[in-house]
């Protein structure tokens, strides 16, 4: 998610985890591939930066999903 929000900012800015909810929906089987981790900035505001992170496997299950909250320092 950091990277993501780096992309949007168009370079490093220091920022600190506020919020980070995981759910864990299903088991990657040993062996799964390819899987698939998707990090998507919902919202960049001037000291906030929300996101969405998700884990989809080879047949397009979602195995884990992930919102997050970051300060921009």
């Amino acid at each position: 998610m950091v990277l993501a929000v780096m992309s949007k900012l168009r370079s490093f800015r220091p920022m600190t985890t506020v919020q980070l909810q995981t759910s864990f929906l299903r088991p990657v089987p040993k062996g799964a591939e390819p899987v698939r981790i998707t990090a998507r900035v919902l919202r960049l505001g001037k000291t906030l930066a929300f996101g969405d992170i998700r884990m989809q496997l080879a047949d397009g299950a979602l195995a884990a999903q992930a919102t997050t909250t970051y300060a921009l320092l």
